[in-house]
């Protein structure tokens, strides 16, 4: 089999294949033989058909799978001679008459993954990242949700209050009131005052009672995002006692906990570890985002549709049949041209570096993970290098070395600020 491969458009590439029938022809004769002993012709014992009346009567259907397996072959051996990475499955041409004895000739077009250039990181470049401190507000919101945990709950018939807490069914609705097919989600609770529950959505819910119906618009949280409109069906108001904060309580928490000043301790620390790994997360986004933005890289239109395709069927899925695709396209096209692209930069980065996530690699970050578990921690890590576990695993691995790698070549401007900031970490974290 011999292939040559042809540049065409940016992402197109045409496999020119040739095949000599001596190739195809034991594969053919083999064919022919196994058929002989499987079918049953009167007269002839199963192996003991003559050959003439075998080809006139199976020649054109045995002939038939050797071309599909010629094609199927042709295919891959032309995407691994030639270190392609197709996105499709290749349209045939200019095929030659096949026939028994003939020499095969076809076209084989594809489309590939594009080829580019990174951004050359190596050289250096500047990125900033912001450093926050947790501050006793965050502390005061920690503890307010430790107090909630361990609450008494009343029920309240006199109309809810601020701070107070709604059970109930939600229904998300339209621009014109009309409610969303599968959107509908039961026995939620919300609390009036909370983050999207606060100021003109909490004077809406102010004074319901178990029975109403309750209709409020949240604001869209992001540039972009969409206002939602929601429809509450209240099946109870409950108000929480909250215990007093004293070392009674830090002890009911967790008896390690002597004091309170214990417990607020353990507490603003474990709030900046939280904001410490957020700033890890947000600098990796830094570092991918540079390396998308600085890279020249033109994607196939097959690879975006592919990609929202697939994405409209997970929208469907969730909500139902009730979907605007077109709207759907164009609201994540953006998103499926980013991630695409940083699909293909990340992979070209693992093979141009070498990147690879070793048995040592796993068992470390295995017993990380099972470090802080109670039990045995064998049983554990037996449990995460399931199939189910284990390449999420390999993934994350890999995606730390990849930013450890590009953070090398960084300079990093550190800004300081308070957690305030960015609304407090209660505000941050939900």
């Amino acid at each position: 089999m011999d292939i040559k491969i042809e540049v065409g458009k940016p992402h197109e590439r045409s496999l020119k294949v040739h095949v000599d029938w001596s190739d195809m022809e034991p594969g053919f004769e083999k064919k022919l033989a196994k058929l002989n002993k499987q079918v049953k012709r009167p007269g002839f014992r199963p192996g003991k058909i003559p050959r003439k009346i075998m080809l006139q009567s199976y020649g054109q259907s045995v002939l038939a799978e050797i071309l599909e397996e010629t094609v199927q072959a042709a295919y891959y051996k032309g995407i691994i001679d030639h270190k392609l990475s197709p996105i499709d499955q290749g349209n045939i041409e200019d095929m030659s008459e096949f026939d028994i004895g003939k020499d095969l000739d076809f076209t084989m077009k594809l489309q590939v993954e594009p080829d580019f250039v990174p951004f050359n990181y190596k050289a250096g470049f500047k990125i900033t990242k912001t450093e926050y401190s947790a501050t006793d507000t965050d502390l005061d919101h920690a503890l307010e949700h430790l107090q909630e945990r361990y609450a008494e709950v009343e029920i309240r018939e006199d109309g809810a209050l601020d701070g107070d807490l709604l059970q109930g069914d939600l229904q998300y609705l339209d621009g014109d009131g009309v409610a969303i097919e599968g959107s509908h989600v039961k026995n939620r609770y919300i609390k009036i005052g909370d983050g999207v529950f606060g100021d003109k959505v909490a004077k809406k819910l102010i004074g319901s009672k178990a029975g109403d119906q309750v209709t409020f618009d949240i604001p869209a949280q992001t540039k972009g995002g969409e206002e939602l409109h929601i429809s509450m069906q209240v099946n109870a108001v409950e108000t929480h006692i909250l215990p007093e904060l004293n070392d009674e309580f830090a002890k009911m928490v967790d008896p390690k906990f002597e004091t309170l000043a214990a417990l607020k301790d353990s507490t603003l620390a474990d709030i900046q570890i939280q904001l410490d790994h957020d700033v890890v997360r947000a600098q990796d986004q830094t570092l991918a985002n540079k390396l998308v933005e600085e890279t020249k890289l033109e994607l196939p239109d097959l690879m975006i549709d592919d990609y929202l395709d697939k994405l409209v069927e997970r929208v469907r899925q969730e909500r139902g049949a009730d979907v605007n695709e077109a709207e759907v396209r164009l609201q994540n096209r953006e998103r499926a041209v980013w991630e695409l692209s940083w699909y293909l930069i990340r992979k070209k980065l693992i093979a141009d570096e070498k990147l690879e996530v070793t048995d040592e690699d796993v068992e470390a970050k295995l017993d990380e993970l099972v470090a802080q578990m109670p039990g045995d921690k064998e049983k554990m890590k037996a449990l995460y290098r399931d199939k189910q576990y284990l390449p999420q695993i390999k993934d994350d691995i890999m995606e730390k070395k990849i930013f450890s790698h590009l953070e090398s070549f960084a300079t990093i401007k550190v800004k300081k600020a308070s957690s305030k900031e960015i609304g407090g970490y209660h505000a941050h974290a939900h």
